[in-house]
């Protein structure tokens, strides 16, 4: 049972990444440009609107299932609260991930609350472009942190 459910969330938690991630990469390498080539056609809102409640459920699932992968491989609450743990490689790049992860959420509120309200409003997209080049990285570095805890490092 316990390994059926290890699979489960596996299986979720890599789904909602490939949908966060791949869905962050292509507004950034595809719906961006187009854009840039029809400015009057609106495509960043209405595609950033379309995606939003998809991204957010991804996001939501990520954060879910993460911990509870953790738990299931026996890092707990005990072990989460020992220096020795953070010390070693997997704790440190656990809390890489975890970091990145804190900003990527930030920065993603700030460019849907705030930034991509006013790019509407003024037409001028300017730092939301910036917010969401960082926002596709940080996505990207996200991964490569889960990949080394896949493999124990």
């Amino acid at each position: 049972m316990h390994e059926a459910v290890f699979l489960v969330l596996l299986a979720l938690h890599l789904l909602a990444a490939t949908t966060w991630v791949g869905g962050v990469l292509f507004f950034v390498f595809a719906i961006v440009p187009a854009a840039r080539a029809a400015p009057a056609a609106g495509i960043p809102t209405a595609v950033g609107r379309a995606f939003r409640p998809v991204a957010y459920v991804a996001l939501a699932t990520l954060i879910v299932t993460g911990p509870l992968l953790l738990l299931l491989q026996g890092f707990g609450p005990r072990t989460l609260v020992t220096a020795d743990f953070w010390a070693s490689a997997f704790g440190t790049t656990l809390a890489i991930k975890a970091a990145l992860v804190a900003l990527v959420l930030v920065l993603t509120i700030w460019h849907d609350a705030v930034l991509g309200p006013r790019a509407e409003r003024t037409r001028e997209p300017g730092a939301t472009r910036i917010v969401g080049r960082a926002i596709g990285v940080l996505s990207v570095a996200i991964l490569l942190a889960g990949l080394l805890l896949t493999q124990g490092l």
